[in-house]
């Protein structure tokens, strides 16, 4: 009885393993070798010559060149072609027209409208001549008692002395003068308070356009005619900026406005 269970036993694991064996069968195939799926990449192989890094390489813009005669857009997105207006699709060598123009003086169609004529009488710009932003270092300028002038505005009732420097330490004293500004000729710019100190100047915002102010220094006197009366940004330098002309710059503090200045500028009135 054993031995009949051992050959039952032996005949179903042959059957399983030839069934297992056939089944394999069934699932093999054979191909050809692998295809290219991804062709290379390689600069080399595609172009044939090695990639020039740092330098031009021949088909890197591959930008096909336009005929003779034609324009593009990029507004569609694609190339179009027409004729430019006034140039023909070849170089013409007829005497009546060079430089490949038709009916036309370079490059003009005579169906584009003239240009307008030009006025017979032009500006003589000759005569305006550029004038270079003048200005005096405030070196030697210092008088006895270490000012460097006197601000005069007689409708103000305003005689203050000027002092070298926009500090506190200058305005106690009377007005300060900018240090980044001339001294003389050009353009001087002065500061001072509007209040709450000796010497203040915050009624300058009263000024009228045309009212007088002298500078005394020095080289002498000159009366300067107001132009300017504005309220500033306290950040706004421009009235401070060099000039060919000889003016004089006011700036003081606003009551209330910290962020703004009181701005006067005065240009010298030449007798």
């Amino acid at each position: 009885m054993k031995r009949i269970r051992k050959l039952l036993c032996f005949v179903l694991v042959t059957l399983s393993v030839t069934s297992i064996a056939s089944a394999a069968t069934d699932y093999t195939f054979e191909t050809d070798d692998t295809p290219e799926y991804y062709p290379s990449t390689s600069y080399e192989e595609i172009y044939g010559s090695l990639y020039n890094y740092g330098g031009p390489n021949i088909v890197d813009y591959q930008i096909p060149e336009l005929e003779y005669g034609t324009f593009s857009t990029t507004q569609t997105g694609i190339m179009e072609k027409a004729l430019l207006p006034g140039l023909q699709a070849s170089v013409s060598t007829a005497s009546g027209g060079g430089y490949g123009i038709s009916g036309g003086a370079y490059g003009i169609s005579e169906s584009i409208a003239a240009l307008p004529e030009l006025p017979e009488v032009l500006p003589d710009f000759q005569n305006q001549q550029y004038q270079p932003p003048a200005y005096t270092s405030v070196e030697g300028m210092e008088r006895e008692d270490g000012s460097i002038g006197t601000i005069q505005i007689p409708s103000l009732d305003i005689s203050m002395k000027l002092w070298e420097g926009e500090t506190n330490a200058s305005m106690a004293k009377g007005l300060g003068h900018y240090s980044s500004t001339s001294a003389w000729d050009g353009n001087v710019g002065v500061c001072g308070h509007n209040r709450g100190a000796k010497y203040v100047i915050g009624s300058i915002k009263d000024l009228d356009i045309g009212d007088t102010i002298t500078y005394t220094t020095i080289y002498g006197t000159r009366t300067y005619a107001v132009e300017t009366v504005e309220i500033i940004d306290s950040t706004d330098w421009s009235y401070l900026q060099s000039t060919a002309d000889n003016r004089v710059t006011l700036t003081t503090c606003l009551a209330d406005q910290p962020s703004k200045r009181v701005c006067v500028q005065a240009v010298e009135v030449r007798s």
